[in-house]
C-alpha cells in the first residue's frame, strides 16, 4: 500500500497545557509564527517517567508547512510510525535509503531534531529527504519521551515504534542503528520482514 507521506520541517509550541501534555500557542509563539527560530525562554519540563513498550506514546503537537497545528495521531492515521531522536545526517540518509522498505511495511518514518527549523530545512534539502523531519529546539517533544540529555540539553539518540493506536511497540535507548530499520520495525510490530519468504503452512 502506497502511503501519502507528510512532508514537514516544523516548529513546535513551547508550553504544555495540563497533565495531558497538550501544547498550546503562546503570545511569543503564535500559531503560524516562526516558532522554530527562537530559543527556549524557560527550562524544558522534564518528564521523570520513561516511556516504555506497551505505554501510550505522548501525542505531541507540531506545526506543518501549511501553518496548521497537527498531532502525532494525525501521522498515525497513515500507519505505524518509526520515531527517531538525535539522528545525525548519516543516519537520516540511511533512513531515506530504507524508506521504501519501511513504506512496504506501511510505516511512516519521522525524525525529531534539536536543530533550528532553518538548519533542519537545509538538512532535508542537502540529503533529499522525503520523510518528515521535525525541529524541536525547545525540547518539547524530546522531554515528553524523556530523551533529553540533562548534561547538555541535546536529544539522546533513541528510536520508538508506535502502532496506529498510539501504543509504543518497540524502542531503543542505546543509540540508533547504522542500518536495518525495516527489520527493527518488523520485529517490533510482529510482522514479516520485507523481502523474506514465510514458511509454507503444513
Amino acid at each position: 500500500m502506497k502511503l501519502t507521506l507528510l512532508f514537514a520541517v516544523t516548529a513546535l509550541l513551547a508550553t504544555t497545557d495540563g497533565p495531558a501534555g497538550r501544547t498550546t500557542p503562546t503570545s511569543d509563539n503564535p500559531v503560524g509564527g516562526n516558532a522554530g527560530t527562537s530559543l527556549l525562554a524557560h527550562p524544558t519540563e522534564t518528564f521523570n517517567t520513561e516511556v516504555k513498550v506497551g505505554d501510550p506514546a505522548p501525542d505531541f503537537s507540531y506545526q506543518g508547512l501549511d501553518g496548521r497545528w497537527l498531532r502525532l495521531q494525525d501521522i498515525l492515521a497513515q500507519g505505524p510510525v518509526l520515531l527517531v531522536f538525535g539522528a545525525d545526517e548519516l543516519t537520516l540518509r540511511v533512513i531515506e535509503h530504507e524508506r521504501e522498505r519501511l513504506m512496504d511495511l506501511g510505516v511512516v518514518p519521522v525524525a525529531v531534531t534539536d536543530v533550528r527549523s532553518g538548519a533542519a530545512r537545509a538538512i532535508v534539502s542537502r540529503n533529499s529527504l522525503l520523510f518528515t523531519v521535525l525541529s524541536d529546539t525547545r525540547g518539547t517533544i524530546a522531554s515528553q519521551f524523556n530523551v533529553v540529555d540533562p548534561t547538555n540539553g541535546r536529544h539522546r539518540p533513541t528510536w520508538f515504534v508506535v502502532d496506529p493506536k498510539g501504543v509504543v511497540r518497540g524502542l531503543g535507548r542505546r543509540g540508533l542503528p547504522l542500518r536495518g530499520y525495516p527489520s527493527l520495525v518488523a520485529n517490533s510490530l510482529g510482522v514479516p520482514i520485507p523481502g523474506t519468504t514465510l514458511p509454507a503452512s503444513k
